[in-house]
């Protein structure tokens, strides 16, 4: 019996236990869930199918949660939701469409992720314990902020190093607002819109077990922990994260320099192989859901050889150089892409581009390099061409990657096979 086979299964013995289920792979798509998922759930009722994308279930969760101004925050809400369903270890306790929901999720040994979730009787306590048991005046000797909230997510107690934290005024009292009214109050404060903190810290708190990160003016950020009992009392602990974030930022930015020196062709500065193949990818997936065309061409120097034989390797490096600035020039729309594939062949990408969009960039090159000054490269050249191959596509849908770069490649030839210095474009 297939793993599929089996958590359905699995899923139709759940119903009789009024416990929901949904099995997601690897790549976060839905493969399995059962009748009490869409109950719990109804606006995946007739629109939930094997294969979507985790993204767009959350879509139409937050669709029906959310109004107002809070709309414009869905895709934030989105990616800070998958980034949950990803990394949760632990069960937390939410409300949705009137109902608390306990949902647990964990990865199965196949690498796929399976959450059940679970109906909470109305004051049902996990511990038995609600906020009047809970001995206030230890908040105190806790050494990160900390606070208690109620059912409401009103603020029933705090700590003198959660008001230092959120920038609460002496003698001003926070019992009874909520968190993001705290945060709001902070942003005002200082001055600044709160850039839609509060609508997000307002959806963070329903997912009350999930550890979130709340930013505040002077780029500062907070780290909230939060552990909810079945009944809705609330115990959450904050922490100054604010250097750990500015330590990250600086490796995400020492990484993406890393990235680009590595994706990049140290003698041209055009995009290397590596790149372009990863480039040419994503494009053609982009551009056959679109039905858009595109064009990719292939330059190579002519009797490159020859210069490199008479005039020596420094000079032929300097020939590459001013040819990959001439293909960077001519390469000016965004979502473009110049590459040096190797030696002395270049590609370009163009993705939305008809035949004469690629036959006008192709022609572009060529008019750059006959006005470009090779005497100066060295005193006997005095000129230097490229033939160039191009594969333009109406509907890139009808042919794959690798046969349209062959199919360049063969134009390419062409060209050469015909005099050099021309442009030969294979249609299709």
């Amino acid at each position: 019996m297939s793993n599929t086979r089996i958590y359905s299964f699995l899923g139709t013995l759940l119903d009789s236990l009024d416990v929901a289920l949904c099995l997601f792979d690897g790549q976060d798509r839905s493969l399995v869930w059962n009748a009490t998922f869409l109950r719990f759930f109804p606006e995946h009722s007739g629109h939930v199918h094997a294969g979507e994308p985790y993204r767009e279930n959350l879509r139409r969760f937050y669709d029906a949660r959310l109004t107002g101004e809070e709309r414009a925050m869905r895709d934030r809400y989105v990616s800070e939701g998958i980034a949950r369903h990803r990394a949760q270890s632990r069960p937390f306790v939410f409300t949705h469409l009137g109902r608390r929901l306990k949902v647990a999720s964990l990865p199965t040994p196949d690498g796929s992720r399976l959450r059940l979730w679970v109906q909470l009787a109305d004051g049902a306590s996990a511990t038995g314990a609600g906020h009047h048991d809970f001995p206030i005046d230890l908040l105190d000797h806790i050494a990160d902020g900390a606070a208690v909230l109620d059912q409401d997510d009103r603020i029933i107690n705090t700590n003198a190093e959660f008001r230092i934290l959120y920038d609460v005024p002496e003698g001003q009292s926070v019992v009874g607002a909520s968190l993001e009214d705290v945060v709001h109050a902070a942003w005002a404060r200082a001055g600044q819109p709160d850039g839609g903190a509060r609508g997000f810290v307002r959806d963070a708190l329903v997912f009350a077990g999930a550890p979130f990160e709340v930013e505040l003016p002077g780029g500062r950020w907070r780290r909230v922990i939060a552990r909810r009992i079945a009944s809705g009392i609330g115990y959450f602990t904050h922490s100054d994260i604010t250097e750990l974030k500015r330590q990250q930022a600086a490796l995400e930015r020492a990484l993406d320099e890393l990235s680009a020196i590595a994706a990049t062709d140290g003698l041209t500065g055009l995009a290397n192989r590596r790149r372009f193949d990863t480039a040419i990818d994503e494009a053609w997936r982009a551009c056959a859901e679109a039905d858009t065309p595109m064009a990719v061409m292939v330059i190579d120097l002519d009797n490159f050889k020859l210069v490199n034989d008479r005039f020596g390797h420094a000079a032929g490096d300097e020939c590459l150089r001013r040819v990959g600035a001439a293909v960077r020039g001519a390469v000016t729309r965004s979502g473009d892409l110049a590459a040096r594939q190797g030696g002395e062949e270049f590609a370009v990408l163009l993705p939305n581009a008809t035949a004469d969009e690629a036959l006008a960039v192709a022609q572009g090159i060529r008019r750059a390099l006959r006005m470009e000054r090779w005497t100066q490269v060295h005193p006997g050249l005095s000129s230097l061409t490229v033939s160039i191959g191009i594969c333009a596509l109406r509907r890139v849908g009808t042919v794959a990657v690798a046969q349209a770069m062959q199919q360049a490649d063969e134009a390419l030839y062409r060209a050469k096979n015909r005099g050099r210095d021309r442009i030969e474009i294979q249609p299709g």
